[in-house]
């Protein structure tokens, strides 16, 4: 047990032994005695105080010491504490779609926790789990898994706001970070949110994810813009429909190795479609699949990139470059159209920041349209740049992924300095006080109230 406010309990001390001082001065009745001038006193009881020499009505001094005392107990805010221990942990496990196999992190947090740590799960949120948390552990295993990507930002946080209570059951602390360690859960603040941990912290790893359609790794969502290797011809199958035989976009896929086709096909294998005609009901259709991407990108577009000025001598709106992600295709292009406006998400963008290609979601897949004119003529098509963005636009459907490891150095922040972190260092946020206030005060009235009970009956003395 502890105390939030010892200072209540002095002041409860000295209150105490002030009533202890007042017990002594009693009133108590002179004795009587015959005076001559006796008819000139006023008829009614006279009283004069007096030092006693011993305590007297000791219960009625005791049930007053001890409701002061009550009273000063319960505004000290007691607290119940656990057993005292040297080192605490904060166990933050990785429930995000980073990790292979989301049991193995519940599974490593059962081996190092203990009654009274802190568990913390996340994936883009992070939460602090109250209670028992064994049984939180189990409950986890039943919930669906997380699709979403991992925060290390949101997990810091959040462990940091979990780990005031332990300054009262511990003499210092240790975090535990349970994750796959990707690319993708580090961002602009997770160094600034890690440095306010002062202390260790033990990196356990885990299998990241396997790429798919969801999780994949630098060079199969194409974000890789120095890479040539292409996308994963057996996963990121690319078909090109209705293109017709110099398409400069069906060169560019040709070069990438992922081709399956020029014309409709059967689909086999394919989890990307490149429409540079009009999109078809059965192209929409298809779109919804579970990583499915269709990407509606007119070929007419490609006819724009060198036509003539506009009649009447207008200036042609013309643009630099292309961005998508990483990839940046340098060319002077010719801007004809754009893309359809919000909610699409903007996956590719001109270089003064227009949008160039945009993404809807569609049942389990999405469709992206693109605004893009790759000219006929030229060696646009062929470069490495132009692959690059082929890449980028045909990556799996969402935000960016990027599921590589973390480097050594992103590693080493997170690993922090060796020596483990004082709970004195800890943020002071005292834990709210427990019922026992309330039937300390509880108490107390009773007391009070059983009071005039105990008071000694005083008879009036004959005159």
């Amino acid at each position: 047990m502890t105390f939030l406010a010892p200072w209540a309990l002095a002041v409860a001390g000295v209150m105490a032994a002030g009533l202890v001082a007042l017990h002594l001065l009693a009133r108590q009745r002179p004795r009587a005695a015959f005076l001559p001038t006796a008819r000139f006193v006023p008829d009614r009881p006279a009283h004069a105080s007096e030092r006693a020499v011993r305590l007297t009505d000791l219960a009625l001094l005791a049930l007053r010491v001890t409701a002061v005392l009550l009273v000063g107990a319960a505004f000290a805010r007691p607290v119940p504490v656990p057993g005292h221990r040297a080192v605490a942990r904060i166990v933050v496990v990785d429930r995000s779609a980073s990790a292979r196999d989301p049991g193995e992190g519940l599974d490593s947090a059962a081996r190092l926790i203990r009654a009274g740590d802190v568990l913390v799960l996340f994936d883009s949120t992070a939460r602090a789990v109250a209670g028992a948390v064994r049984d939180s552990l189990e409950g986890a295993r039943t919930a669906p898994a997380s699709h979403a990507p991992g925060s290390l930002s949101a997990a810091l946080a959040a462990a940091l706001r979990a780990a005031a209570p332990l300054r009262l059951g511990a003499d210092s602390a240790e975090l535990v970070l349970v994750s796959p360690f990707a690319r993708e859960e580090w961002d602009d603040a997770t160094g600034a949110i890690r440095a306010a941990w002062s202390g260790r912290a033990r990196l356990v790893h885990l299998a990241p994810a396997a790429p798919d359609g969801h999780a994949s790794s630098g060079a199969d969502a194409g974000v890789d813009a120095g890479a040539d290797a292409g996308v994963d011809a057996g996963a990121r199958r690319i078909e090109v429909l209705r293109a017709t035989r110099g398409d400069p976009v069906r060169a560019t896929v040709a070069l990438l190795g992922a081709q399956g086709g020029a014309g409709a096909g059967d689909g086999t294998g394919v989890r990307v479609r490149i429409d540079r005609g009009a999109p078809e009901t059965a192209d929409v259709a298809w779109a919804r699949g579970r990583g499915h991407v269709l990407l509606r990108w007119p070929a007419t577009l490609a006819a724009t990139a060198d036509a003539a000025p506009p009649s009447g001598g207008a200036a042609r709106d013309t643009v630099g470059a292309v961005v998508a992600g990483p990839a940046v295709l340098v060319a002077p292009f010719a801007r004809e159209a754009a893309p359809p406006p919000p909610p699409g998400r903007v996956v590719a963008r001109w270089v003064d920041g227009a949008p160039a290609a945009t993404e809807r979601s569609l049942g389990a897949g999405c469709v992206r349209d693109v605004a893009i004119a790759i000219p006929v003529a030229g060696d646009l098509a062929l470069r490495d740049g132009a692959r690059a963005l082929v890449r980028a636009l045909v990556r799996p459907c969402g935000p960016a992924r990027d599921a590589r490891p973390m480097p050594d150095s992103m590693l080493a922040v997170l690993r922090g300095p060796p020596r483990l972190l004082a709970t004195d260092a800890l943020p002071e946020r005292p834990a709210r006080p427990s019922r026992l206030a309330a039937w300390l005060l509880a108490a107390a009235l009773a007391l009070l109230l059983a009071e005039p009970l105990l008071r000694r009956p005083r008879r009036e003395e004959a005159p």
